[in-house]
């Protein structure tokens, strides 16, 4: 940690603060248990990283974008110290807010000097296998419906239950709601809505109290 005063902080105190969260290791209130084994590894089916007990690279970055705001408001008052420690990196081939308008507010560009870049991340996918393997465990029609409208279309949950069956374009393979129209590239959802007998006067899946079954 480094240990300065806040006045006196410099862009180089900035920097040692960085690289100490980059090798810094969390205070926990327990040790692990369960989530030994899978601190810092992939889940292999939602591609999602399990947090380890180092700081992560975004969790840096949050913090060097709050100190700097920090200070900011603190100069912009006339505490603290002369420059911002937090500064920004020199762009190539000129400096920030050149040829600067007086008359107007200086706009924020260029990114922090010490931010640590960004992995590049994967894109997150379920193979079609274990989709094949959810839709097989579940109890009913109406949740495999609901589960295709939501993963294909990408409607809302309130805009699933509230569809009504004519909502639905057969022909168009389009699925309409009060906020937007979802094209349902897949014409497997269409399909299966027909293939279950859903009455197109009816709340797909709805009973016949008006509710939603359990």
């Amino acid at each position: 940690m480094v240990e300065v005063e806040w006045v006196r902080a410099s862009p180089a105190e900035a920097r040692d603060f960085v690289l100490w969260l980059q090798h810094a290791v969390k205070l926990r209130r327990s040790p692990r248990t369960t989530s030994v084994s899978t601190a810092g590894t992939v889940n292999p089916i939602t591609r999602k990283r399990y947090q380890d007990d180092t700081y992560m690279v975004a969790t840096i970055r949050h913090s060097n974008a709050v100190i700097r705001s920090f200070y900011a408001f603190w100069i912009e008052c006339g505490e603290g110290p002369l420059i911002n420690p937090v500064v920004l990196a020199r762009s190539r081939g000129r400096h920030p807010n050149a040829h600067h308008n007086p008359l107007e507010p200086f706009a924020p560009e260029g990114r922090l000097r010490y931010n640590p870049s960004l992995p590049k991340r994967r894109p997150r996918a379920m193979p079609d296998g274990l989709w094949d393997d959810l839709f097989a465990v579940m109890r009913s029609n109406r949740d495999r419906v609901i589960l295709a409208l939501a993963a294909g279309p990408a409607a809302r949950a309130g805009e699933l239950l509230g569809m009504h069956g004519t909502d639905l374009d057969w022909g168009d393979q389009l699925s309409r709601s009060d906020c937007a129209s979802h094209a349902a590239d897949e014409g497997r959802t269409i399909a299966a809505l027909t293939r279950f007998g859903l009455a197109a006067s009816e709340r797909p899946w709805r009973d016949s109290n008006g509710g939603v079954p359990g």
